[in-house]
């Protein structure tokens, strides 16, 4: 009989050896065992005292001699069962520690950080904006390209984003006016940034994500990184620059 199934309730190659011999056997002593198995003698040994402290094989002494065999075979069960038991001990006392493990991992910073690229890449962005954008979704220095690259697409999304009554607020480069989709989408606000605040980056800022998109030419790469405060810190940013822009 193939006795390695035993190893799935934790027994080691050597000891299921041991145990299948000493099934086998009946009852033997040490010595018949060890020539059974072909294992060393200490090995037999060490296996025999495991199995007894499991509870598998019980031993009686004849004379001089110890003789060993093995226990019922509901012995097993009871192993797994004991197991069981201490396996759940251990999850109350995990669960128990939990509230403690979480208030130190949160009062560490943590971020993630991803980096989308092409024209495909930027829409993945910008449906995960509608996934994620509570309540609106706001633009730094946006240049209106994304409507003239992906038009289709752009028109979806937008119609897509009024339907959430996500609002969309848009500070504008100076340079973007006169841009034929400006004024035209509802449930969005806009104003131009003063000519002298420039950076090659239209960055987003929804839920807790803040994406700096970089445009080279009709080539979108989007930086993404994913973490509340950073989040909050460029909405306060956004908030500054919008009270001192151009609503026309």
């Amino acid at each position: 009989m193939d006795f390695s199934f035993l190893q799935e309730i934790g027994l080691t190659q050597n000891e299921v050896t041991i145990y299948g011999a000493v099934l086998k056997l009946g009852s033997a002593p040490s010595g018949r065992i060890t020539y059974e198995t072909g294992l060393h003698r200490s090995r037999v040994y060490e296996g025999l005292n495991r199995l007894a402290e499991k509870g598998l094989i019980s031993f009686v002494k004849k004379g001089t001699i110890t003789y060993f065999e093995a226990t019922s075979s509901e012995k097993i069960v009871d192993v797994l069962e004991e197991d069981k038991q201490r396996i759940d001990e251990k999850i109350q006392k995990a669960k128990a520690f939990i509230p403690q493990l979480n208030q130190f991992r949160e009062s560490k910073p943590t971020a993630e950080a991803y980096i989308l690229q092409g024209v495909e890449g930027f829409k993945a962005m910008r449906r995960d904006s509608l996934k994620y954008a509570k309540k609106d979704l706001l633009l730094i220095g946006a240049i209106a390209r994304e409507n003239e690259v992906m038009p289709l697409f752009f028109e979806k999304w937008d119609k897509e984003r009024q339907e959430k009554k996500i609002l969309l607020r848009t500070l504008y480069k100076s340079d973007a006016r006169g841009k034929p989709l400006l004024g035209k989408q509802k449930l969005a606000e806009y104003r131009y940034l003063p000519q002298h605040i420039s950076n090659p980056a239209v960055i987003n800022v929804y839920g807790n994500r803040v994406v700096n998109v970089l445009w080279k030419e009709n080539y979108p790469l989007c930086f993404m990184m994913v973490n509340q405060d950073i989040a909050d810190a460029y909405r306060k940013y956004f908030d500054l620059l919008w009270k001192t822009s151009d609503k026309e």
